[in-house]
């Protein structure tokens, strides 16, 4: 028995190593989904065939290592059998990742558009398990200043809510604004509280000389523009 594992342990670091040298060859893009996860596994299983596993892991969640890494901690103990650590290596990786995304966003982007708008809306509330809010803040040029978090879950205190906006689009000297939230669970269209809210912020910002762009619903990979509905009028508008 034990010159069997000692056989399997040699197998494993001669594939490892066969693995890495690839990886410095040809770079990572070069490597198949599966064999990405199969590698970032060798920091959790350092004696294990990590290979089947992956497999495994990727099935659970239908072969997406978008929908596999938007996944909570608990959700991945619980269909994948990684430890506590093992899950949390995958919650750092992908919240690095978005965080790496997000900095390239963030260099001065132009969102001049519905779809640079809904794209970049749907990036920044990619895998959101809770109803989030974000105000995009933006020059005059409408190239992005900042990605402002306003809400994480039920929003109970409007007023607030739309001071917070205010003072995102003061603190940053915005021009405009393109409002962002998302719909966990639901579709795109925006319920009556959505098309109340979105009037009552239009109405403070143009008393403060902000435009408001749009308003972006997410909903899984699809997104919806409020002013494309004609549900958005500024001042300028009328």
């Amino acid at each position: 028995m034990a010159a069997r594992e000692n056989r399997d342990s040699t197998l494993h670091t001669g594939h490892r190593e066969r693995m890495r040298e690839r990886l410095k060859k040809n770079g990572a893009s070069s490597f198949q989904d599966h064999e990405l996860l199969e590698m970032l596994l060798y920091n959790i299983y350092p004696r294990q065939d990590t290979n089947e596993k992956a497999h495994r892991i990727l099935s659970e969640y239908g072969g997406s290592l978008e929908l596999l890494l938007s996944a909570d901690i608990a959700d991945l103990e619980r269909r994948c059998g990684l430890s506590g650590n093992g899950a949390v290596l995958f919650a750092i990786v992908s919240e690095m990742a978005r965080r790496g995304v997000q900095g390239r966003f963030k260099e001065r982007m132009v969102i001049d558009s519905t779809d640079i708008a809904g794209n970049y809306a749907k990036f920044l509330l990619s895998g959101e398990k809770r109803e989030c809010f974000y105000v995009l803040c933006l020059d005059a040029k409408s190239r992005l200043i900042s990605s402002v978090i306003i809400s994480m879950g039920t929003v109970n205190e409007t007023h607030v809510y739309i001071r917070s906006i205010a003072e995102a689009a003061i603190k940053f000297n915005a021009r405009s604004i393109i409002l962002a939230h998302n719909h966990p669970g639901g579709g795109v269209i925006p319920s009556s509280s959505d098309v109340e809210t979105t009037a009552n912020i239009v109405k403070v910002m143009n008393m403060i000389d902000v435009y408001v762009a749009d308003h972006i619903i997410v909903a899984g990979d699809e997104y919806l523009s409020m002013r494309d509905l004609d549900i958005i009028k500024n001042k300028e508008d009328v």
